[in-house]
């Protein structure tokens, strides 16, 4: 008997007996399964754990998450052991970011070892992106990501404006049309009023087929009346339904603004998927820029670009989460250098504010911050070039 059976059996036998003095992991299955284990290793594509004295491998994309046993491991995600398998690969120390993306998505190229680093940040608004600019968890991103735009807003409130006006102007007509109504309403109850006392009259020498088209025609009128009430009836109740949504949603828009002004946390979507808390550091008053922390954690981080060696033509890469689709990578080229801006022809879209322009070796050029739309051309990027990020931020950056 080898030891490592002889280990196995000792396994069995507490796992039967009393389960409670093994510390174990679990290994949460997307099927719904939980499986506990007291060794548990990812080998690349793989997860491999120990039962009932054996080893057993299942593929990586059948799994849900792993939580380890914090007694057993220093952390509660995905973490490989070293092996001699897959020698590269070392267990994730505490709090140590930057090894467990590395090691559970397994960047194979500078583009998704860059990826790594970007992050999705959702505000009471709505969503953006950012990604880390130093190792112990800076992130930067755009302002307006964080305060709102004020030029969205204030296409925003010229929208409402419009539809305020338009409904001003629904709201006169149907007024117009209620009085005309009620006026055509009134006289025909005047109509039947005027018939009553006519037919009830003793001394009546009205020609009794007057009277049968006065009835004829008073019915017409009422029954035309009928439907016209009807119809208006609807489209005030239509009318009405239409203000409410405005005034709700002007109603709804200003308190996540006020909100939004008084922010100071965010939640941040990581490149696995996983959520975190962070905290605003510092608004750019100049720039449409904002700086982010996360504590307690070392984090992956994009480098600057050489300054030098950027030219005109070359292949860039925008990194963001448009439509919450987090991690997104389109390509372009570095189109001008505009008023202080990198221009690129690199898709970006609502979502992607924020995210980094990256050369083909993952180093960053700039911060994605504006997209210009115009009748003639459409996908004109511009980002912020990194080295204003750091200028702006000075305090917080090594010199």
């Amino acid at each position: 008997m080898t030891a490592r059976d002889l280990i196995g059996g000792i396994i069995i036998v507490l796992w039967a007996v009393m389960p409670g003095l093994l510390c174990a992991h679990e290994i949460h299955l997307k099927n719904g399964r939980v499986i506990q284990s007291p060794v548990v290793e990812r080998r690349g594509p793989h997860i491999t754990y120990e039962q009932f004295g054996g080893t057993i491998t299942i593929p990586l994309s059948e799994v849900d998450k792993i939580i380890y046993d914090t007694k057993r491991s220093p952390t509660n995600d995905i973490a490989p052991k070293s092996s001699s398998a897959e020698p590269q690969a070392s267990r994730v120390r505490t709090g140590n970011l930057a090894e467990l993306l590395k090691a559970e998505l397994a960047p194979a190229t500078a583009i998704e070892t860059a990826n790594l680093a970007v992050v999705s940040v959702k505000t009471e608004a709505g969503f953006g992106s950012g990604f880390f600019v130093s190792e112990d968890g800076l992130i930067v991103t755009n302002r307006h990501v964080i305060r709102g735009s004020e030029l969205q807003n204030k296409q925003v409130e010229e929208k409402f404006t419009e539809a305020e006006g338009q409904l001003s102007k629904w709201r006169r007509s149907l007024d117009l049309e209620e009085n005309r109504l009620t006026q055509y309403e009134q006289n025909i109850r005047n109509g039947w009023s005027s018939y009553d006392q006519a037919v009830k009259d003793p001394n009546n020498r009205i020609d009794p087929r007057r009277l049968d088209d006065l009835r004829a025609s008073l019915q017409d009128k009422s029954g035309y009346a009928k439907k016209w009430r009807a119809d208006y009836d609807t489209r005030r109740r239509h009318f009405e339904e239409q203000r409410y949504k405005v005034e709700r949603s002007r109603q709804e828009i200003m308190e996540k603004t006020q909100k939004l002004s008084r922010q100071s946390r965010f939640s941040i979507t990581l490149a696995n998927g996983s959520e975190k808390s962070v905290i605003l550091y510092k608004i750019s008053k100049q720039l449409d820029l904002a700086l982010l922390k996360l504590n307690g954690y070392r984090t992956p981080s994009l480098q600057p670009a050489d300054s030098r060696s950027v030219t005109l033509g070359q292949r860039v890469f925008a990194i963001g989460s448009p439509l919450q689709l987090n991690n997104s990578v389109t390509s372009g080229v570095i189109s001008s250098f505009r008023d202080g801006y990198v221009q690129t022809n690199a898709e970006i879209y609502p979502g992607n504010s924020g995210g980094p322009l990256i050369t083909e070796n993952g180093d960053v050029l700039g911060v994605n911050t504006m997209k210009v739309i115009t009748q003639k051309y459409e996908g004109l990027g511009f980002a912020i070039p990194i080295s204003r990020v750091y200028s702006e931020f000075s305090d917080f950056f090594p010199r």
